[in-house]
């Protein structure tokens, strides 16, 4: 426990300014309004609470230049906490919960393919780009997957919990699309935040184009990458 302590009195920054604290509640916010969701009457508790896990994957992201944290996520973590407040919903509402594991097939298959170039389930390891030719475009079409897969889930009732989980996702894939750009030879002035910021712009566009694709074909294309990357390491 002291140590705990410890770890989370020197990443203060992290818990209160960012990723986490307030720029965290300023991104949720913002994109939970472009989702249509009016923040003053989505005050109900129980969808307040359900936006903590979530929340808490955006605070623990080990994005540049935030401050290090020594207790991080691995991916399946990730995924259940990110999930929370849908298969929470689903719950409430007496959904079978196959037809919820379903939407995040696409996902699944995209956090298989990083765990198996990276050979880790830590966030962190997302950030490790491959030194391979084979090995990188197996890690690139992982990329284009995990953002058709997190255009599935937008949910078509959405409220503060399940934007803050759609951002979640966005966020997590940042980190391997941020180790790509980090890649490139780019100028020193603007690597850290101005990675970041180009990585969220273009992690953005591709989720939202995606959204515009069929279903079978989102399926289609996580297959098809999960195929490629055993190929690649193979």
């Amino acid at each position: 426990m002291s140590d705990l302590l410890g770890a989370l009195g020197q990443a203060w920054p992290r818990l209160l300014l960012y990723p986490g604290g307030l720029s965290a509640m300023l991104a949720v916010v913002m994109f939970a309004r472009l989702r249509g969701v009016t923040i003053t009457r989505d005050r109900h508790i129980t969808t307040l609470i359900d936006t903590l896990p979530p929340l808490c994957v955006l605070t623990l992201l080990p994005l540049a230049p935030a401050a290090s944290f020594a207790y991080g996520l691995d991916l399946a973590t990730t995924l259940l906490l990110l999930m929370w407040p849908v298969m929470h919903q689903a719950a409430q509402e007496r959904r079978d919960p196959r037809d919820v594991i379903n939407q995040y097939l696409p996902i699944i298959m995209a956090a298989m393919v990083f765990a198996s170039i990276t050979n880790t389930l830590s966030l962190s390891g997302l950030l490790r780009w491959p030194a391979e030719p084979l090995p990188q475009i197996g890690y690139s079409l992982g990329i284009v997957a995990w953002f058709v897969g997190s255009s599935q889930i937008m949910s078509t009732r959405p409220n503060l919990a399940t934007a803050c989980s759609e951002l979640g996702f966005v966020m997590v894939g940042v980190l391997p699309l941020s180790a790509g750009l980090q890649a490139l030879p780019v100028p020193g002035e603007i690597a850290g935040w101005g990675i970041v910021f180009a990585s969220v712009v273009i992690a953005m566009v591709i989720t939202i184009g995606a959204g515009y694709l069929p279903r079978w074909i989102r399926y289609l294309i996580a297959g098809a990458t999960l195929l490629a990357s055993g190929l690649a390491i193979g």
